[in-house]
């Protein structure tokens, strides 16, 4: 038996050994204490914190390490869980073994037997040092929040979900003189008038989570009601849910005070205001009306109610005015600064009249704009009279600016309509014997076309009858058919009123002016007096134009006459480009009509600079394919990869750099003529594809298998020897045939001397046209050494040295830089080097004696000549050219 004990006694000790064990290693402090409280055992971590030896911490030695403020609190807790048996949980400052003390929480529980009865605590204390510290904070930010909440310049508070008071700031407290457990009978602190309303939108508030904002009465601490501004927002949570309402009541007492001394002061105003003798509206920020006095209303036919409900400005605005006085209007409001606007507002009988509204804001005690005050003053007479003299200043610049008479009347007679308020507007002339009178001019949108821009009989008509008596006109229908006029016309077109004036200059009657009016609105003798000054404008216009017109005649038949004498220098009508009448370029201009009508295709062929690409033009402009495009491609001036695609078009990613697609100069040319340039520069390899658009009016695009077809016209140019290029299989025979169907030869400019002068004085006027310069005379010298120069570059040589010559001439007469033709001559003849070098001493002398035989500087000859100081004396010593002695 006693082995078994023994044994029994082993087995506890080595379960005590194994807990203690487990205990020591859990990284928290655990402990163990007796029923009657006393500590048994304290793991190693509770021995390393305090750094007290073990049998000093237990039994109640424990609390010689805990804070002298928290010890008996502390003990107080703990033996009464002892005694009841409850969980322990308490907090207390322990110190660590530096002598620093952190916060713990200590949760402590009872182990019992199967009776009941307490066996032992286990306790574990848990390091909250870091809490109690953010604890603190918290509490410090609630005390700063809620220092700044109770200084809030107003009432400030929150409260549950379901309407109950939670907080309220001292303001709050202060004004209403209650507690916060007094408030919740908060409506009894509400006026009776308002009580009901301010209820029933809290509950609706509370129910449906909708912003609470009214406006009430509530009783403060003293008994004396004031008016709150009171406003309600939900505070809800992750789900959506309100957690709380926070409330903000402001007092608003003394604005409503304000309000209200302020309607009465309006009602007084009022009717002062409506004993002034203008149109007065109030208007809120907005623009909306509040307020109008009784003359505008009386004006407009309207009542206030109407005028408030209503869009007022788009129906009382003249429609011209109506969307710049919008603009103009917003602007003025939205910058709150006084503005003033010009318009038109109709009459309660539909007339219109000028008004100048000014607009002068209100401001409150911190600037903001209250209302707009707005008076409108009847400027309409003095309308009338600055449009009269618009009206007469326009019809003067009119008659001064324009000759073209038809131009001018319409634009006078719009305006005199316009400003007469009329309906009809019209100039009548007399024909060239005087016995009709044409409606020359006539603005009536709303005619029924009994009234037309035509001739009519004088006689029998209301014209005639002014005409003949050169006396102004005016009446209704009833005075017309007293005069026995019952078949004029202004009588089917319904015009009740009228005035017709005659056109007088120099006692002469040229026409007249006539205006008209469906409505029985007479023509006063204002009106007659100032109708009469533009008559006599309109009069002065006609009589302008009636010289012009002789003048115009007269210039016409001396263009004609001057464009005749140019054709015969240029040899035809047709060949304005071309300048020239030797016999070769004749034959030339000779093949071009031939040709020109049919679809032929051409082959230009000459030096280069001779003007191919003008008898290229030429061919077209006499082709009946004139009016479509004359598309001209260089083909030497393309890479030899991209002018396939030049001429024919490319796909979209049909080769790299293709990013769109592109329409090729066949297509461009459709209908019209394609002028190749340096056609035989075009590689062998893309000579088939031309042979077959050539042939067949069909290719397709690069990248596309789509057929294209035009209808094109070719020509083509070139200065190499084609034929040369097919003998040494560098141009396709076929081609080459294809394309000299009809061979013009352009000769040289060395094989028509006798178009030099013409061409030498033609460029001359061109530039000095362009320059603004007038050359006047070219040296009979200067002219011989042109005549004599081989001219290797052509028209196209001569066309730049004649743009440098006259850059360099500064006088009347011609001044070419004849050294730089010498230079390039063809010194192996004799004859023309002769005649160049004696034209060269001529033109160097010339220069020297201008110059007073002063070499170089500014006004040197050098300078003169377009020479360096060097080159001009070297040339003297070639020429043997010095100053003679005095």
């Amino acid at each position: 038996m006693s082995d078994t004990v023994q044994r029994a006694l082993d087995t506890a000790a080595n379960g005590e050994q194994s807990f203690r064990q487990i205990v020591d290693s859990m990284p928290a402090f655990a402990w163990c204490a007796s029923p009657d409280g006393k500590l048994e055992y304290l793991n190693r971590r509770i021995v390393d914190y305090t750094g007290e030896r073990q049998e000093n911490l237990v039994g109640f030695g424990w609390a010689n390490v805990l804070h002298s403020e928290d010890v008996e609190r502390t003990k107080t807790a703990w033996l009464h869980s002892v005694e009841t048996g409850d969980p322990c949980v308490v907090d207390q400052r322990v110190r660590r073994f530096d002598n620093v003390y952190r916060w713990f929480r200590t949760v402590a529980q009872p182990l019992r037997d199967d009776t009941g009865r307490v066996i032992r605590w286990y306790g574990v204390a848990t390091d909250i040092e870091d809490w109690k510290r953010a604890e603190e904070a918290v509490r410090a930010s609630e005390g700063r929040l809620r220092l700044i909440v109770d200084n809030i310049p107003g009432l400030v508070g929150t409260r549950t979900a379901t309407g109950g008071p939670e907080f309220v700031n001292r303001q709050m407290l202060e004004f209403f003189g209650q507690s916060l457990e007094e408030l919740p009978d908060w409506s009894s602190l509400i006026h009776p008038d308002d009580r009901e309303r301010v209820v029933n939108l809290w509950r609706r508030s509370v129910e449906t989570g909708q912003p609470y904002d009214v406006e009430h009465r509530a009783r403060r601490a003293d008994g004396v009601f004031r008016w709150l501004h009171s406003r309600a927002q939900s505070l809800r949570d992750a789900e959506g849910r309100i957690i709380r309402w926070c409330i903000m009541l402001t007092d608003v007492d003394d604005r409503k005070r304000a309000e209200n001394a302020l309607r009465a002061s309006e009602l007084n105003l009022s009717l002062i205001v409506d004993a002034i003798p203008q149109f007065i509206t109030v208007i809120d920020p907005e623009g909306r009306v509040l307020y109008a006095n009784q003359l505008l209303l009386e004006y407009i036919g309207w009542n206030l109610e109407e005028l408030k409900a209503n869009d007022f400005p788009a129906m009382i605005f003249h429609p011209d005015d109506f969307e710049r006085l919008r603009d103009e209007r917003q602007k003025g409001l939205a910058h709150g600064v006084p503005f003033e606007l010009e318009l038109r507002s109709r009459r309660n009988d539909g007339q219109y009249r000028w008004f100048l509204v000014r607009y002068n804001p209100l401001r409150g005690a911190q600037g903001n704009v209250l209302r707009w005050y707005a008076s409108a003053t009847d400027i309409d007479d003095r309308k009338r009279a600055e449009d009269r003299l618009q009206l007469l200043l326009d019809v003067t610049n009119q008659v001064v600016s324009n000759l073209q008479l038809r131009d001018v009347l319409r634009a006078i007679s719009a305006s005199v309509r316009r400003v007469m308020q009329c309906d009809l507007v019209g100039v009548f002339l007399p024909d060239s014997e005087g016995s009709r009178l044409q409606t020359f001019v006539l603005d009536f949108p709303e005619s029924k076309g009994f009234i037309r821009e035509e001739f009519c009989s004088m006689e029998g008509s209301l014209g005639g009858f002014v005409f003949r008596t050169g006396k102004p006109w005016t009446g209704n229908t009833s005075d017309v058919l007293q005069l026995g006029l019952k078949d004029d016309p202004i009588i089917p077109e319904g015009l009740r009123t009228g005035c017709m004036l005659p056109l007088v200059s120099r006692n002469r009657v040229l026409g007249l002016l006539g205006l008209g009016r469906r409505e029985e609105n007479a023509f006063s003798q204002v009106d007659i007096g100032f109708l009469a000054q533009v008559a006599s404008q309109i009069a002065i216009a006609v009589e302008n134009a009636l010289e012009y017109g002789q003048i115009t005649e007269a210039k016409e038949r001396l263009a004609e006459q001057k464009f005749y004498l140019e054709d015969e220098i240029r040899l035809e009508h047709n060949f304005e480009e071309i300048i020239g009448n030797s016999p070769k370029l004749k034959a030339v201009l000779e093949s071009v009509r031939i040709v020109a009508p049919s679809d032929s295709t051409v082959l230009i062929q000459g030096e280069t600079g001779t003007g191919k690409e003008v008898i290229a033009r030429a061919i077209h402009n006499l082709s009946p394919r004139k009016r479509n495009a004359f598309v001209k491609v260089n083909c030497a001036a393309i890479p030899l990869g991209l002018l396939e695609s030049e001429l024919f078009g490319h796909e979209k990613g049909s080769f790299t750099g293709a990013i769109t697609q592109r329409i090729g100069r066949f297509e461009l040319a459709d209908k019209g003529t394609l002028f190749l340039d340096e056609v035989g520069d075009i590689p062998l390899e893309l000579q088939p594809k031309l042979l077959r658009v050539l042939q067949e009016q069909e290719f397709e695009r690069l990248g596309s298998t789509r057929t294209q077809r035009v209808d094109v016209r070719l020509l083509a140019a070139t200065n190499t020897n084609l034929a040369q290029m097919v003998a040494e299989k560098k141009f396709r025979n076929d081609l080459y045939y294809r394309l000299n169907v009809f061979p013009i030869d352009v000769p040289p400019l060395r094989d028509r001397r006798d178009d030099i002068p013409l061409l030498v004085h033609y460029f001359a006027n061109k530039y000095a046209r362009r320059m603004g310069k007038q050359i006047k005379s070219i040296p009979k010298e200067t002219m011989d050494a042109l005549s004599h120069y081989t001219w290797p570059g052509n028209i196209r040589e001569l066309q730049n040295l004649m743009e440098r010559a006259v850059l360099l001439s500064t006088g009347s007469s011609l001044r070419v830089p004849l050294a730089e033709i010498l230079t390039h001559s063809d010194v192996s003849a004799a004859g023309s080097g002769n005649a160049l070098e004696q034209a060269e001493r001529e033109q160097i002398v010339r220069a020297l004696r201008e110059s007073n035989w002063v070499v170089g500087g500014a006004r040197g000859a050098a300078a003169r000549l377009g020479l360096k100081r060097t080159s001009l004396a070297y040339k003297m010593q070639k020429l043997g050219i010095s100053r003679l002695p005095q």
